[in-house]
């Protein structure tokens, strides 16, 4: 089902706005695909917090969606997946960078400039979006903003490779995202087999 149409990702945007600062979450990067929205946030107030603004996003979503279209049911039917992911070391910027480009993956436009509904122009190009809580590696990149903005955009430059145009099952299922080592240790606290390979 083609779900972000035009005024549903209005209606996603304008939700995760209303609810984030009341569930302590800070948005750091979007992109609304046609069926799906690739969010990175991090949750101030814990798994609960983040699992219960979540929850009134989508049920608030499905109430605007139904309601406009005459239908009843459950509107975002894949299950949300939420990794963890290690701080410092560039991975937030890979899971930033790996949801921007996702449209140019899906040949839906030819750079990630020009998808509409994602903030990948906030930080390159500095077109404010309100609703984004700049990121900590994005701040990290440089001292300026308009260094920052450069360095953001070099990281784009580089030759589309098979880790950016393919799906890559570690940025999309996978319970952690950092470095190996890192994973493993999460993984172990968390009680998870650590997957062989």
């Amino acid at each position: 089902m083609q779900l972000f149409d035009r005024e549903t990702a209005d209606d996603f945007l304008e939700l995760l706005a209303t609810y984030k600062n009341r569930f302590g979450i800070l948005i750091h990067s979007f992109c609304l695909m046609g069926t799906h929205p690739h969010v990175v946030v991090t949750s101030t107030n814990g798994q609960q917090a983040f699992s219960a603004f979540w929850q009134v996003v989508n049920h608030q979503l499905a109430w605007r969606f139904n309601r406009r279209h005459n239908r009843r049911g459950q509107v975002v039917m894949d299950r949300m997946r939420s990794p963890t992911i290690q701080g410092g070391g560039g991975h937030m910027l890979t899971v930033m960078r790996y949801g921007d480009m996702n449209p140019v993956r899906a040949n839906l436009c030819s750079s990630p400039s020009k998808w509409l509904h994602s903030s990948h122009r906030h930080y390159a190009y500095g077109e404010r979006h309100p609703l984004i809580d700049d990121a900590p590696e994005y701040l990290a990149l440089a001292q300026s903003p308009a260094k920052r903005r450069q360095a953001y955009r070099s990281l784009f430059a580089e030759p589309l490779v098979s880790d950016v145009m393919q799906r890559r099952e570690d940025l999309v299922t996978a319970p952690f995202i950092g470095t190996r080592d890192w994973t493993e240790q999460q993984q172990l606290a968390a009680g998870l087999t650590i997957p062989s390979g």
